[in-house]
């Protein structure tokens, strides 16, 4: 003990500042941050190094130049502020720098630049480290019209269209237009409530936080109108090159059972790093209720890179025309209960590299488990599947599971299988 006590006073007694002019090296010249949505209240953290190419150690005031009317926040070593005076760098050392932004709104629906510098005076010598972040104002929910619900059983959630009014009576008949100026921002589950619509126009950039998604709720309508030019996009939130491939980035799009005619309409749209892309099923509370009346409706539709299924459907009915589904890390498509289905012109791809995938790209069957652990079994009727690929990285990735006590109608026509079952 005596001996390290001796060590450490005598490191110390040596350290030596260097009082003429010295020139630190950083570990970039720039700090850029991708898009950064103005309402969120935290933001990405990025780093960079300042270091000491001298032997003797130095004494350097740093100091962010926009000071506290600045988006960018910063802290050094772990002490956080916007001025810090004579920092200690000990020679052929160096000093972490952290900087995170929170662009405030502009009322601009384009995105804009912020930037800002970091100033380090080391005995007179100032440099400085630029600092960029590209912000962007978005539509965000929950918000003050639409405040955070929280009932036991349900996630978070808000409602985007339908809801109650003040008097506790329940809004019909509402309908939500969601158009291209600003992209959407969901924190929380999205509720289009009963009796109620919403309406996505083409070219509208839906960012979604990790947990969130949107939810249609039973007797509710979703229409998605994107065109081929200006097509729609659901993603997760975080913008940066990391993420652009990373799955399971936000929770899905789920869609309750409607009446015939009121069906839910997905066009030109593109769905992306979810846990589940689109989840469309009869509301479980109910084990018994009959294959829904209104069907899900896609056209010109790309799934990708969900952690666990791209399509995950039961008691629905289902028609598409060009669909893409690829990599997930369970199903591509999984047709569950009873059903009505129109697939032409589909790709189905399952190429899953983060983890070893057991299950089929594909699986169709007509039973599931209800919410009280009972199986039931259920009809699907007049169902065909036509021009179509569904193939993938293991051995066999289509299956068909039916139970024969219920009737089963279904063709597949035009159609390739990666499989080793017979496909008489």
């Amino acid at each position: 003990l005596l001996g390290s006590a001796l060590l450490v006073t005598g490191c110390r007694k040596d350290l030596q500042f260097k009082e003429d002019c010295v020139t630190l090296e950083f570990s970039t010249e720039q700090v850029l941050f991708d898009t950064v949505f103005s309402q969120l209240t935290t933001s990405v953290t990025k780093r960079f190094v300042a270091r000491n190419p001298n032997t003797q150690g130095v004494k350097v005031d740093i100091a962010l130049v926009g000071g506290s009317p600045s988006p960018f926040r910063i802290n050094v070593d772990g002490v956080s502020g916007e001025t810090f005076e004579d920092v200690e760098i000990a020679g052929k050392d160096s000093v972490f720098i952290f900087v995170e932004v929170l662009p405030g709104a502009t009322g601009v629906n384009t995105p804009f630049v912020i930037e800002d510098q970091i100033r380090f005076n080391t005995n007179g010598t100032e440099q400085e480290v630029l600092l960029q972040v590209w912000g962007q104002d978005v539509l965000k929910y929950p918000n003050a019209d639409a405040p955070i619900q929280n009932i036991q059983g349900l996630p978070p959630f808000c409602y985007i269209a339908g809801g109650y009014d003040n008097n506790g009576v329940q809004i019909c008949g509402e309908n939500v237009v969601w158009t291209a100026e600003k992209p959407i921002l969901l924190m929380n589950y999205a509720v289009v409530d009963s009796c109620n619509s919403l309406t996505i126009e083409a070219g509208a950039r839906i960012y979604v936080h990790n947990g969130a998604g949107l939810w249609v709720y039973k007797y509710g309508r979703l229409t998605a109108a994107g065109e081929q030019e200006q097509k729609i996009i659901f993603q997760g939130d975080r913008l940066e090159p990391a993420y652009q491939g990373l799955p399971g980035q936000w929770d899905r799009i789920w869609i309750n059972e409607g009446e015939a005619g009121a069906d839910n309409t997905l066009e030109n749209v593109i769905i992306r790093n979810a846990l589940i892309g689109i989840q469309c099923e009869t509301f479980p509370s109910d084990p018994l209720a009959p294959t829904s009346a209104a069907k899900l409706i896609l056209n010109n539709v790309a799934i990708r890179n969900c952690s666990a299924a791209g399509i995950l459907s039961r008691n629905y009915r289902i028609t598409s025309n060009n669909l893409l589904v690829a990599d997930a890390g369970q199903y591509c498509v999984a047709l569950t209960g009873g059903g009505e289905y129109f697939f032409n012109h589909t790709t189905i791809a399952n190429y899953w590299s983060f983890d070893v995938r057991e299950e089929p790209a594909f699986i169709m069957t007509n039973t599931y488990g209800d919410i009280n652990g009972n199986i039931q079994v259920r009809d699907i009727t007049a169902s065909t599947f036509q021009n179509g690929i569904i193939y993938g990285s293991n051995t066999n990735e289509f299956l068909v599971d039916v139970d024969e006590a219920a009737t089963t109608d279904y063709f597949f026509n035009r159609f390739l299988f990666r499989t080793d079952q017979s496909t008489s």
